[in-house]
């Protein structure tokens, strides 16, 4: 869809200007002690937003609002975040009959396992966006 490609994710806080050595210990606090988690495909939606153009909503489970917590809980003075989790398809400027077509051409699993947690230096051109740290959920 001449769309930039990127990493399949749930956002579960964003943004920070924490530093590099402080994230990497939160994520190994926030990871230790979970187990790899299962998220439930709600269904396809689109939005006229850029980062949710095409998207997967998903369940906001018992589980996965723990898990969001837990972050929250570790971040130094966070901000306001709205957390209504989703996996992002694509992210540019589409119509929405366009967008139409492609969600009726989707295979929607019902669940999607999510195993690690990752902290992500993004930006407005997601070509640039990098992988900053990523560990594994260990419990």
């Amino acid at each position: 869809y001449k769309a930039p490609v990127f990493l399949p994710h749930c956002t579960l806080y964003s943004p920070t200007d924490m530093a590099r050595s402080e994230l990497e210990e939160i994520l190994k606090y926030v990871a230790n002690g979970t187990s790899p988690l299962s998220v439930t495909a709600n269904r396809l939606n689109i939005t006229s937003n850029i980062w949710k153009t095409l998207f997967i909503e998903l369940e906001k489970s018992q589980e996965l609002s723990k898990l969001q917590q837990k972050l929250m809980r570790q971040i130094r003075s966070p901000k306001e975040y709205d957390f209504m989790p989703h996996i992002s398809l694509i992210y540019r400027a589409i119509s929405t009959e366009r967008k139409k077509e492609i969600i009726e051409k989707l295979y929607l699993k019902n669940s999607y396992k999510m195993d690690k947690i990752s902290v992500v230096e993004t930006g407005l051109d997601v070509m640039n966006w990098k992988n900053i740290t990523e560990i594994k959920f260990n419990a």
